[in-house]
């Protein structure tokens, strides 16, 4: 029995000697982590946005009064000239109506031939004492309503006839016609937009930009329009105008003015504008990558002299095509720009260099 009992406690034995013989323990590897080294960042950055040729003016016509369209005498990109016809309406109820009150105005004509004449009559019998003074006066009364009357006619044949010159629609100026919405047979109803008209002479490029990008422009801006029809010419130009309110996908409309606009610019050709935004203080350019979040707040990981790290909160000034331009960092720091959420406070590493993309002269902003 005894010799049994020794055999069970014969590896307990071995184990508690082998725990006492362990006097050093292994300790966890350094992590090797590419590092990036904060440098010198750009004084300016250029933010490109592509966007739609357009004239500066646009004029949607509509015809003045009701009516059923009879012709249509345009087509989309014809040129016009000032006072062409561009389509007529029916005019068989518009010449009704001047009929009608050309015969009210000759009605009205009579009865004040008819009352000058009364008046004329009146006032002989008065000077003969014959009436009164009083039937003088209605009379004069009569004779001038009989006037008031006939103005009111001529206004009313005037207004006809207008109505009638109405029913053919007519662009003020030159231009191109870029928009159709009627055809012969439909009937439209007065103000209704039928054709619209790019007048020609200025063009201007629009683009729509989002919310952080609004905050850096302002009218009067220079900017620098290239074509993709013609990716070698540069066009000067400005901020014309800037929509007050964004619209339903939270982006702004701009408006650019061309300064030379007659370098064979069309209406609906493809345009890349360029904005150069002097910085008012220093940015650092970061890769994406570096970017860590403490307390929902930007922040980076800092090597030490130690080769260790610790979190800074820094400040997200924009997002780039390439990376992302920061504030609140030093030329010389080192940044983790990898990995980041793999690290703690404290934690040693072995920095090696970022082997991402590292180019950050003048970036292009989103």
């Amino acid at each position: 029995m005894r010799q049994i009992l020794k055999l069970l406690l014969l590896p307990v034995l071995v184990a508690a000697l082998s725990a006492c013989s362990e006097v050093e323990v292994e300790s966890k590897p350094v992590r090797p982590a590419q590092v990036w080294e904060v440098g010198e960042g750009p004084s300016s950055t250029v933010s490109t946005y592509s966007g739609q040729v357009h004239a500066r003016y646009e004029t949607d016509l509509a015809f003045r009064v009701n009516g059923k369209v009879i012709s249509r005498s345009v087509e989309l990109g014809d040129r016009i000239s000032p006072n062409k016809i561009l389509a007529q309406l029916d005019t068989s109820d518009l010449n009704l109506q001047v009929a009608s009150t050309e015969a009210s105005l000759q009605a009205a004509r009579s009865e004040l031939v008819t009352a000058r004449d009364e008046l004329k009559r009146i006032r002989d019998l008065f000077k003969k004492n014959f009436i009164s003074q009083t039937a003088v006066d209605n009379q004069r009364n009569r004779y001038r309503a009989a006037q008031s009357q006939v103005k009111s006619a001529q206004a009313q044949l005037d207004l006809a006839k207008n109505q009638s010159d109405y029913s053919n629609l007519k662009s003020d100026s030159a231009g191109v016609v870029t928009k159709i919405d009627i055809e012969a047979g439909q009937v439209i109803s007065a103000g209704q937009p039928v054709i619209r008209i790019a007048q020609e002479g200025e063009y201007e490029v629009h683009i729509r930009v989002g919310e952080q990008a609004v905050k850096n422009l302002q009218p009067g801006q220079s900017v620098i329009v290239s074509l993709w029809a013609d990716k070698e010419a540069s066009l000067p130009g400005e901020i014309r105008d800037i929509a007050p309110a964004a619209d339903d996908n939270r982006t702004w409309l701009i408006k650019v003015s061309l300064f030379n606009s007659n370098a064979g610019l069309k209406s609906g050709m493809t345009a890349k504008v360029l904005f150069k935004t002097e910085n008012s203080h220093q940015l650092t350019w970061l890769p994406a990558t570096a970017l860590f979040q403490q307390d929902k707040q930007p922040a980076v990981w800092i090597v030490t002299a130690d080769q260790r790290v610790k979190l800074q909160r820094i400040k997200l000034e924009r997002y780039l095509e390439n990376g992302i331009l920061v504030s609140g960092l030093d030329k010389g720091q080192q940044i983790v720009a990898a990995g980041v959420n793999r690290l703690h406070p404290g934690q040693a590493i072995q920095p090696i260099a970022y082997t991402g993309k590292a180019h950050h002269d003048m970036p292009n902003a989103q």
